[in-house]
């Protein structure tokens, strides 16, 4: 009884508090269905009050830069009649100056220039905003001013680089002096001194004005310093008024993980608030609003405490989801004519690139603009793309019990509160919807299965509640623990490197997730409509979950389940002999249970059979039959969400029949 009191208490507490989070998602949606405009109106509207708009990139993203090159007119139209670009060499100024205002256009010099500034930079879109203001330019009459591109860096002598980096070596290759303050200087000249308003147009941390990218310094009391010395930092200091920076939506480099592991803005809530505005390409402020309060925690949130997106930037500017990013084209003609001993004594970087010949090189860049394999580790955190139905995503589902996940939650076609619905809590969510966000490229298709399925009268109407699991820690945490701890100690130390969570997992579904989507959602929550369902490792926990809480989940389907507990060691039977003993005595009862299990016989399903007939053998002794448990073998069918897909409508329709 103190137990259940405990249990009550504990999750109206949790309620409130996630409840609030999610409000906030909701106002945050409705802020930008009130406030924001599009991409263009709102960068445009940035030059009322302000005659420098930086505007800060990822490289080589094919969607930002058609957006850039089609703001030109808009520009243009608007009194603003610079566009100062990164790329591009200042030495080159004058006849990039000509081909802006010549009859014809020229590709081959366009070519040229970008090759002088950096020998690797064979992106088509780059020049494509060359031959968009040559078009604009052509279209004026004779007394019209012409828009200008202004190059803001140099050419760099990369054939002076030397190992290891000092300042010595570095200023031989930067001769002419930082970057950024070469940069900056040619602003003030060609755009301050003359009156003028411009478009800064940079990669991202080059128009940083009021935010200091942390440096970490050992002997600094906080062990935090922090570079200022950026384009954006430089204007804002001497010009505050006339600066208004705004980043493009963009990956953020992971705080905690190294090697460049990139995470979403404000842990993914920026693609879920878009997610829920139909993914609407949108320009909104950042400063004093619900978006630029929330927090973030990539690498630069470092040395900032609470950090906000808007102690980051003053704008931002959401084209495209990740998952629907391209990136530039390759120019084919790039290096038609090039010498490769002339590449390769001018290849930046040369710490980072190496490359043997022309074609090698062409790789090397060309692999850059791969933007699925770029982003792949945000793609796969996308908000699911789905055939049927609608997906409502949290975020970080925060948990007592584990570490935090994303949640999924998928609501049929013409879904409504006036219904109640029964619930399919599925584990390894991240592989239940869609194929071109999921690691393999493969997926359960749920939600085409479930919607024929339901529109087919076949089975009851039902929501699926897709739990992400937790990485590295899926194996433990999917890992019955009532039977690992049966096993010998030496085996569970040779089983396991981290301590097993399944109880843990279990009371996050149990007393933290299944009470909020009861609570939000118009569910049936008795445990006749609580369905549990997983696969592999998946299917041994809701093996476990059922067993556990027969009170709570009334079935279970266990697909290609991991009897062997261990695939380093599948031809052993101390491990399966664990999970039978267990079921032996904890099933619940036939009379008010159902469980599905089924196995394939390639790649690893093929160790399943003999210990799946032992499980069988249980069932029977317990009392069940065919109207309360199934066991399929699908002959030539493997270990992979395609295959769990193929015969997914068999659990559904055994497990929830429409009455």
């Amino acid at each position: 009884m103190k137990h259940n009191i405990f249990l009550l208490l504990s999750i109206f507490c949790f309620i409130p508090a996630l409840l609030k989070s999610q409000d906030q998602y909701i106002s945050e949606t409705e802020y930008i269905g009130k406030n924001s405009k599009s991409p263009s109106e709102y960068l445009i509207s940035k030059f009322g009050k302000h005659d420098l708009v930086l505007l800060g990139e990822d490289h080589g993203i094919k969607d930002h830069l058609d957006f850039v090159k089609n703001l030109i007119p808009d520009l243009y139209k608007a009194g603003v009649t610079n566009l100062c670009m990164e790329f591009g060499s200042f030495e080159m100024q004058s006849q990039l100056d000509s081909l802006l205002s010549a009859d014809e256009y020229n590709e081959q010099l366009a070519r040229d220039m970008m090759f002088f500034y950096n020998v690797g930079w064979a992106y088509k879109e780059y020049t494509d905003i060359y031959k968009e203001v040559w078009k604009l330019n052509k279209s004026l009459s004779a007394g019209e001013r012409k828009f200008r591109i202004v190059n803001l860096s140099y050419q760099y002598d990369w054939s002076k680089f030397a190992s290891p980096r000092t300042p010595e070596n570095m200023s031989r290759v930067f001769y002419r002096g930082t970057p950024d303050d070469f940069r900056t200087n040619i602003i003030e000249k060609e755009v301050i001194a003359k009156n003028e308003k411009a478009l800064i147009y940079m990669g991202l941390v080059h128009v940083f004005t009021k935010y200091g990218m942390p440096v970490l310094k050992m002997n600094n009391d906080d062990f935090c310093d922090y570079d200022t010395g950026f384009v954006g930092n430089r204007l804002y200091r001497k010009y505050p008024d006339k600066v208004f920076n705004i980043m493009f939506h963009l990956p953020f480099e992971s705080k905690d993980k190294p090697n460049s592991y990139w995470i979403s803005p404000a842990n993914g809530a920026i693609e879920a608030i878009m997610a829920k505005n139909n993914n609407r390409p949108v320009g909104f402020d950042l400063v004093n609003t619900s978006l630029g309060r929330l927090s973030d925690n990539s690498f630069f949130s470092l040395c900032h405490s609470d950090f906000r997106l808007e102690d980051f930037f003053d704008g931002y500017i959401f084209i495209k989801p990740f998952k629907d990013l391209t990136g530039c084209t390759m120019d084919p003609l790039y290096f038609n004519g090039r010498q490769w001993q002339d590449i390769k004594r001018q290849m930046p970087d040369p710490d980072w690139h190496t490359a043997e010949n022309i074609e090698d090189y062409y790789k090397q860049i060309s692999s850059y603009v791969d933007i699925k394999k770029r982003y792949s580790e945000v793609i796969q955190k996308s908000i699911p793309a789905v055939q049927s139905g609608s997906i409502d995503r949290y975020t970080n589902f925060p948990s007592d019990f584990v570490m935090p996940r994303n949640i999924d939650v998928w609501l049929p076609e013409n879904y409504s509160p006036s219904k109640k619905y029964t619930v399919i809590y599925m584990h390894d969510g991240q592989a239940l919807f869609d194929k071109n966000i999921t690691w393999n490229h493969q997926e359960w298709d749920v939600d085409s299965v479930a919607g024929k399925l339901i529109d087919d009268k076949k089975i009851r109407d039902c929501i699926v509640v897709g739990m992400w699991n937790n990485g590295k820690f899926r194996y433990s945490e999917y890992f019955p623990q009532k039977p690992f701890e049966a096993l010998p100690p030496e085996l569970q130390k040779s089983t396991m490197k981290e301590p097993v969570g399944s109880d843990n997992y279990l009371r996050f579904i149990v007393e933290e997730l299944k009470p909020f989507i009861d609570k939000n959602y118009s569910t049936k929550p008795d445990k006749d409509n609580t369905i549990i369902m997983g696969s592999s490792m998946g299917g041994l926990v809701s093996m476990y979950a059922i067993c556990e809480y027969p009170e709570v989940f009334g079935a279970a389907a266990c697909l290609s389940t991991h009897w062997i507990g261990d695939s380093t060691n599948p031809d052993n039977s101390i491990i399966p002999g664990s999970f039978v003993n267990y079921m032996r005595n904890k099933l619940p009862s036939p009379k008010s249970h159902k469980l599905y299990f089924d196995y394939g016989t390639e790649t690893i399903d093929r160790f399943y059979k003999p210990h799946q007939e032992k499980v069988d053998k249980v069932m029977q002794e317990k009392g069940y039959t065919s109207k309360q448990w199934i066991t399929r073998g699908f002959q030539g069918k493997d270990h992979s969400e395609n295959a769990w897909n193929e015969r997914l409508y068999v659990p559904l329709s055994f497990l929830i029949p429409a009455k």
